[in-house]
């Protein structure tokens, strides 16, 4: 026996329905409801906000601890930097004269 059809007055799924995209530019910026959308992140920033403060964070905490974090960055780089430049002017006293020995000589064997 066959299936009969399926009943045009029947509930369409959700995943039937082809999606179509919000003509309103504010709805699709948030990727739904504006305030569906910012009473989600709402509800969110306070569960975050419940676990650092288990963790002993607070807001003050964390933003000198980026700021550290910046500052021991460009310290870094300086430091490095500054080795860096010594190597090389060490490496430089050895590597030039002999660079420079080398194409004199050279000059001179092709002059021949």
């Amino acid at each position: 026996m066959s299936n009969p059809p399926p009943d045009s007055r029947a509930p369409m799924d959700r995943r039937d329905v082809p999606h179509t995209r919000s003509s309103n530019p504010v709805t699709r910026f948030f990727g739904g409801s504006p305030l569906w959308v910012l009473l989600k992140l709402a509800l969110l920033s306070v569960v975050i906000g419940v676990v650092l403060a288990a963790f002993g964070l607070d807001v003050r905490g964390l933003f000198y601890a980026v700021q550290d974090l910046f500052y021991a960055f460009f310290d870094n780089i300086y430091d490095a930097l500054a080795t860096l430049t010594r190597w090389f002017l060490l490496g430089a006293v050895i590597v030039f004269p002999l660079w420079l020995l080398s194409r004199l000589f050279d000059l001179g064997s092709r002059r021949r």
